[in-house]
């Protein structure tokens, strides 16, 4: 048996798509284009997962819960934008 390792960035968007009640990142991604404004964001900072709505384009979002400016889009996250 093989172990795989996820980038920080693919444990984000997954644990995004699970606190935004998503099966997958496809589901997701779909929503927010069908949207077209604000869009789900989740702050970056280990061990936080507050999420928020935001810009497509943040990267750079006020997190509430811990304070710092690390809450980003599912767009930037993924890499699309």
């Amino acid at each position: 048996m093989s172990t795989i390792a996820l980038s920080y960035k693919a444990v984000k968007l997954m644990k995004l798509c699970d606190l935004e009640g998503f099966q997958s990142l496809d589901d997701l991604l779909l929503v927010v284009a069908l949207k077209g404004s604000a869009c789900p964001a989740i702050c970056i900072t280990e061990g936080c997962d507050h999420t928020a709505n935001m810009e497509p384009d943040q990267d750079r979002g006020f997190c509430e819960a811990c304070g710092g400016n690390t809450v980003v889009s599912v767009l930037v996250l993924a890499g699309l934008i």
